[in-house]
C-alpha cells in the first residue's frame, strides 16, 4: 500500500471509530441528521456546482440541466434553511440573486470531493452498472 492509500485508510479508520459509537440509524443521531442536510441527489449536485464558486440561478440551472425549476428552487431553499448556502439579493434593476456556500457549507468540500473522486476513479464500473 502506497503512502496515499495509507493516508486514506487512516482517515477512514479514524472516521469509522468515531461513528461506531453513534446510533446512526436513529433519526435523533447526529450522523443521520448530518446526512439528511445534503444527501439527496439534487442537493449534492447543487453543492458541487457551488463548490466552483458563487452562481446565479440561471448558471445553476445550466449546470444542472435535468433539474426542474421547481425542484431547483426547493433544493436551494432547503440548502439555505440548513445554512449550507447563502442567497444574496443585489439591489439592482432587474434584481440579481446569487448563491454561494456558507462557511458551514465549505466544510463539505473535502467529503464531497472525495465522493466525486470515487465516482471518477470507478467510472467504468459505475457506467456498466447504469447501462
Amino acid at each position: 500500500m502506497n503512502d496515499y492509500e495509507q493516508a486514506k485508510q487512516s482517515i477512514i479508520d479514524v472516521a469509522m471509530t468515531r461513528i461506531a459509537s453513534k446510533p446512526v440509524f436513529n433519526t435523533s443521531c447526529v450522523v443521520y441528521q448530518g446526512l439528511a442536510l445534503f444527501s439527496d441527489k439534487w442537493s449534492m449536485l447543487t453543492l458541487m456546482s457551488l463548490m466552483q464558486g458563487r452562481k446565479r440561478y440561471g448558471e445553476l440551472q445550466r449546470n444542472l440541466p435535468d433539474i426542474s425549476p421547481k425542484m431547483l428552487v426547493q433544493t436551494l431553499r432547503a440548502l439555505e434553511s440548513n445554512k449550507l448556502i447563502t442567497r444574496t439579493i443585489h439591489a439592482e434593476i432587474p434584481p440579481r440573486v446569487e448563491y454561494e456556500l456558507t462557511k458551514f457549507g465549505m466544510t463539505l468540500r473535502f467529503p464531497l470531493a472525495s465522493l466525486l473522486e470515487w465516482s471518477v476513479e470507478h467510472e467504468q464500473a459505475i457506467c456498466n452498472t447504469n447501462a
